[in-house]
This record gives structure tokens, C-alpha cells and sequence, in this order.
């Protein structure tokens, strides 16, 4: 990481200070570091280690050519020795879980510590794995080439990092195309990875998992909504216990298809997404009213986030439990409609290659709001891919 790097991170949490400001004061930090050393000061940060300066010897330095000989005065060389919560972190081994989505493939690094999950890389890319799948059953040979492409880069992340155990896990899109298993094979044998396609039920655990390890919340009945691109999650539960759930075949990629011809879309074609949401939600959300809080996950509820905090640079320590009420959802709703997709491209916090789905993404969440009359929305960036990665991490502790 350099300067401007950390000056970027910086203003994500800090967005009410200026860059420059925020430049200023990371150069006003390592100059009085810097400073502090000179003097012959130990700097220790607490849990990650400390710095200080070590007097070398006066040395022989002799010439390989001219065979001049030349004493070359002591110098002081920084060290750094590593504390001890920071030797446990680098000993111990990191794993490795993918989620192949429907829309997205991600991925998310990261080793077990003491307060949770510590991250170490997360990456997504949007693949569009289910493009076209609703009307023909099957993955495209195109939408094949892409996920095997990012999972390619995918997998050269996790050996980079040397990565050994890992879940990779499959879901709505190679759950339903008549094809499924040609990617699955070719992934196995042309990158060396194994995926395992989990069924919805498998699907809402590990999801309930993920979202309940990372987001805090009261004894209340949580309902927990992820919208993929092939399908939408419901997940009902409450403490460590799942008491209702249900995987249907709506997604954004899937509406999109069926309903949106225009760009922009048209009133009516709009109405026709609310219309058929509501038909096809209403029946299926009865068992699902008695939720107080309603989280939502997913890579459609992240953007929808970031659209709403501004971002310039997506950030999901901002976006993780962040609240978006129906008002506001329903004014973007407008908003986003009315714009074409290179428009809404230009937003800030609009991520590339989302611009096409986020609508029908955010009609799901409006119908499932009003459905259910509960007014506010909270984002969890952990859910299915978090989940996976506790999944392994508490399976290898087991097998050990």
C-alpha cells in the first residue's frame, strides 16, 4: 500500500475530511515517526509489534574489480520485530471459499481469530453465470467462458496466498441449467477445483450462519433476504435456530429478462415486474410475517447501499449495517428507472456491470417491505460467502 492508497482508505471512513487534509495528516504522522526514531525512540503498536533503531558496525568494504579496499562507516538501520497476536496471525494457515453465483463469483481469504473472521482478500467479479437461462435452461457458451476466466483469476488469488483448504460452492444457476455439470467438470479439470452445488436448504443455513456471526442484533425474529440473479432467499430464524426458509426462482437477472425490453424501461414494463412480485411474493411471505427485522445480503443490497451513502469507491465496512428505508428505497426506485444504463453508471456507488439488474434487485426488496410492513432494511455485506468460510474453518477444526 501506498500513500495514496491509505489516504483513499482513509476518506472512506472519514468522508467529511478532505483528501488533502487527510494527506496532511498522514505525512504529519510519519514525519513525527520518523522523528521519534531519529531520536532513538522505540515506537510500539500495541498487538502488531515495534520499531527502533540498531547501530551497525563499521564494515570492510572490498572492490570485486579494482580490489580497493575502503572501511565504510556504522549505520542505523530500522528493525521490526513482530508482536505476538501478529506471529499467531501469520502462522496460522488462511482459507479459502467461493461463492459462484448466479450473477457473481466471489471470493473471501481470510483465517479464524479471536474477535470472528479476520479478512484477508475479498474479490467478485460479475460473471452473469444465469444470462439467458430462463429461456433457454441451460448456461450460454459464453456465460461459460466468463465464469472460467474469473474463477481462473480467482484461483491464482488463493495460490498467491497459498491457500490449501477451500469450499467452493455452486448455487441457483448450476442448481437449474441442464448443463450445469459440463462448467462443473471443465472447472475441476482445467483449474483443479472442486465445486460443490449446494441445495437451497444447504443454502439458507450457511447463509443464516454468515449473517448471524457478523451482525448483531436483539433476541427478535430475524428474516434475512438475499437476492441473487436466479433466485431470491428467505431465511427466518432467531438466536442460532432457522424456524422457516424458502429458496423461489425469482432473481433480478431472471426479471430483468422476462420483463425489461426497453432501456430505460417503460411505465409499463415496470408495473409488470410490481405486479408479478406481488402475485408470486404475497402466498409465499405468509409464513414469514412474524419477522421484527428484515436484513438483507447480497451483492444487489451492497450496491443499493453504496448508491445511497454516495460512494465513490465501494467500501463494505460503510455498507455493512447500514439502514435503508422503504421511502428512500421507493425514491430510487423512481430515480433509477428513469434512467438508461449508461446513466446509472455514472452514480456514485453504482458497481459496474450491475446497472442492467439493480432495478429489478431493488423491486424485490420494495414488494418484500410492503408485504411484510416492515419499513427499514438493514445491509449485511456477510451472508452466504461468510457463512461458507465458518462452515469450512469449523469442519477442518472438527476433522483435526
Amino acid at each position: 500500500m501506498v500513500k495514496k492508497d491509505l489516504v483513499n482508505r482513509l476518506a472512506l471512513y472519514f468522508p467529511d475530511f478532505r483528501k488533502r487534509d487527510l494527506e496532511y495528516l498522514v505525512d504529519l504522522l510519519f514525519e513525527k515517526l520518523t522523528l521519534s526514531l531519529i531520536e532513538g525512540n522505540r515506537i510500539e503498536i500495541r498487538g502488531f509489534g515495534r520499531f527502533f533503531l540498531r547501530q551497525q558496525r563499521e564494515r570492510i568494504f572490498t572492490n570485486p574489480k579494482t580490489k580497493e579496499v575502503r572501511k565504510l562507516p556504522p549505520r542505523k538501520r530500522i528493525i521490526f520485530k513482530p508482536g505476538k497476536d501478529i506471529k499467531e496471525r501469520l502462522n496460522q494457515p488462511p482459507y479459502g471459499a467461493l461463492d459462484l453465483g448466479s450473477q457473481t463469483f466471489r471470493l473471501l481469504i481470510g483465517k479464524p481469530g479471536p474477535q470472528g473472521l479476520r479478512m484477508l482478500v475479498r474479490r467478485r467479479h460479475n460473471v452473469r453465470l444465469a444470462e439467458g437461462l430462463a429461456q433457454s435452461g441451460q448456461l450460454s457458451s459464453q456465460a461459460i467462458k466468463r465464469g472460467l476466466e474469473s474463477l481462473a483469476e480467482l484461483v491464482n488469488e488463493m495460490s498467491r496466498l497459498s491457500v490449501k483448504q477451500y469450499i467452493a460452492a455452486g448455487t441457483a444457476a448450476l442448481r437449474e441449467a441442464s448443463n450445469a455439470s459440463l462448467f462443473i467438470e471443465k472447472a475441476e479439470k482445467e483449474l483443479g477445483i472442486k465445486i460443490e452445488v449446494f441445495s437451497p436448504e444447504q443454502e439458507a443455513k450457511t447463509t443464516f450462519l454468515g449473517v448471524k456471526e457478523t451482525l448483531a442484533h436483539n433476541d427478535e425474529p430475524i428474516l434475512i433476504v438475499d437476492v441473487g440473479g436466479g433466485s431470491t432467499e428467505f431465511i427466518l430464524g432467531k438466536d442460532q435456530n432457522i424456524s422457516q426458509w424458502k429458496s423461489l426462482p425469482i432473481g433480478a437477472v431472471r426479471l430483468r429478462d422476462q420483463f425489461l425490453a426497453h432501456d430505460p424501461p417503460l411505465e409499463g414494463e415496470i408495473n409488470q415486474v410490481e405486479e408479478f412480485l406481488k402475485e408470486e411474493l404475497e402466498a409465499h411471505l405468509f409464513p414469514f410475517r412474524g419477522a421484527k427485522i428484515l436484513v438483507g445480503t447480497g451483492g444487489t443490497v451492497s450496491c443499493l447501499a453504496s448508491l445511497d451513502l454516495g460512494l465513490e469507491t465501494y467500501c463494505p465496512e460503510r455498507t455493512h449495517g447500514h439502514q435503508l428505508k422503504i421511502d428512500d428505497l421507493k425514491s430510487m426506485v423512481q430515480k433509477l428507472a428513469a434512467l438508461s444504463t449508461k446513466e446509472r453508471l455514472l452514480l456514485k456507488g453504482m458497481e459496474a456491470g450491475r446497472e442492467d439488474i439493480i432495478l429489478p434487485g431493488l423491486l424485490i426488496f420494495t414488494t418484500v417491505m410492503d408485504i411484510l410492513n416492515i419499513p427499514i432494511l438493514t445491509v449485511s455485506e456477510a451472508g452466504f460467502l461468510e457463512g461458507l468460510l465458518w462452515y469450512l474453518i469449523k469442519s477442518s477444526a472438527e476433522l483435526a
